[in-house]
């Protein structure tokens, strides 16, 4: 008797809380998903593999056709996906070939007019300069034999573009 009024005395139940936010997904794990193993931040001079490569995520990255969040600034996309620190993408990108702070807008209605043949060949043709570009970061880490060559106050940013930029309407 005395657990039935205890029982019929309890207040009414609370409800749940809420659940916790999902976090985002990072912008650029569609495009390139994150190696197991962290390998250091790249800097110094840039190779031909990875100015063709940027230049080209440049292109698309402007044209809106990646799958990224709306909002992914180019300069972090582009460090992420090149394993660099910002700074050395600000670095390189001055001048006329100047990136600045570009917002990636996703551009539904080309995406659509896109075909599956489209959609194929720039995935394909992405995919061999990222090839290239991983193919040389490996060959000359295994030139080097793991020693550090430079100071970091050499500044060896790569400052002078003196490549063509596909960021600029050429290219593919």
């Amino acid at each position: 008797k005395v657990a039935q009024q205890n029982a019929s005395a309890a207040p009414a139940p609370t409800p749940p809380e809420p659940p916790p936010p999902v976090p985002e997904p990072q912008p650029a794990a569609a495009v390139a998903p994150e190696p197991k193993k962290r390998s250091p931040l790249r800097r110094g001079k840039w190779t031909p593999e990875e100015e063709a490569y940027a230049n080209r995520l440049i292109q698309e990255f402007k044209a809106g056709l990646l799958p990224l969040t709306d909002g992914t600034t180019l300069r972090t996309f582009l460090s992420k996906l090149l394993n660099c620190d910002p700074m050395r993408i600000s670095k390189k990108f001055v001048g006329s070939n100047c990136i600045g702070k570009q917002v990636f807008r996703r551009r539904g209605a080309d995406v659509n007019n896109l075909t599956p043949d489209e959609i194929e060949k720039t995935r394909f043709e992405l995919s061999e300069l990222e090839k290239k570009f991983l193919d040389r970061v490996a060959q000359n880490k295994s030139s080097k034999g793991g020693s550090s060559k430079g100071s970091r106050s050499s500044g060896g940013g790569g400052g002078s573009s003196n490549s063509t930029s596909a960021a600029n309407g050429g290219g593919g």
